[in-house]
């Protein structure tokens, strides 16, 4: 196969290596179906076994999101708390808190 490029009309040669399907079938890259359809009708045994390691640290972060999936989304006990300050009029917003929080924010970014 032989892949033009575009400032030059000759032909990049192709030095793509051979893939393995899932099935452990070995083709050429960009290999029509022809190869592999003969390659089937040999009757070779396929050898080939897939394997899979997950790391320590994927294992950790596994554990996490699953901790993490079972904490409640919201925080009852601090919503009544705040509902309850709110009806009562004794909830206080600190503006320039809440401004430098903004400032903070927008700085990241």
């Amino acid at each position: 196969m032989s892949i033009p490029t575009i400032s030059n009309s000759t032909p990049a040669p192709d030095s793509r290596g051979t893939v393995r399907s899932s099935s452990g079938q070995t083709s050429a890259t960009g290999a029509g179906s022809s190869n592999r359809a003969s390659s089937q009708q040999a009757g070779t045994p396929q050898t080939n076994v897939d394997a899979v390691s997950i790391s320590s640290q994927a294992v950790d972060l596994q554990a996490l999101e699953s901790s993490i999936r079972q904490l409640p989304e919201v925080n009852a006990a601090r919503v009544t708390e705040l509902r309850d300050q709110i009806s009562a009029g004794q909830y206080n917003v600190d503006s320039q808190r809440v401004a430098d929080k903004i400032l903070a924010f927008e700085q990241k970014f």
